[in-house]
């Protein structure tokens, strides 16, 4: 079975930003703009009779955190062009509505089959 995390931690902190696996919101000084990841589905699919995987489906969801709303499209872009360097597909990104004085957020979907 493939473990996912190790290759898009690698891959998502290539880009520079603070990084890190989990959904945190709250940053310390210097951590923003900021990317967080997790594993939202890590499922398999056996061959008929057989114990062998046939398929592996992964869904990485990516949260993106800045000051401006500019920065994390900025970055979402990035993102997606390295994600598809690993052969993930973005199937859903969206701007999070955030009260005022808190940190803009964009959030998106990746898959993979294997």
């Amino acid at each position: 079975m493939y473990n996912p995390k190790p290759e898009i931690y690698s891959t998502l902190n290539a880009l520079g930003y603070y990084c890190r696996q989990g959904a945190q919101a709250v940053f310390s000084e210097g951590q923003v703009p900021a990317i967080t990841f997790r594993i939202d589905e890590n499922s398999i699919d056996q061959l008929d009779h057989d114990i062998d995987i046939a398929s592996q489906t992964v869904i990485v969801i990516v949260d993106i955190f800045a000051d401006d709303s500019v920065t994390t499209s900025r970055i979402l872009g990035e993102v997606e062009e390295a994600m598809r360097g690993i052969h993930y597909r973005m199937s859903y990104s969206s701007d999070i509505p955030a009260p005022a004085e808190a940190l803009c957020h964009t959030n998106a979907r990746f898959v993979i089959t294997r």
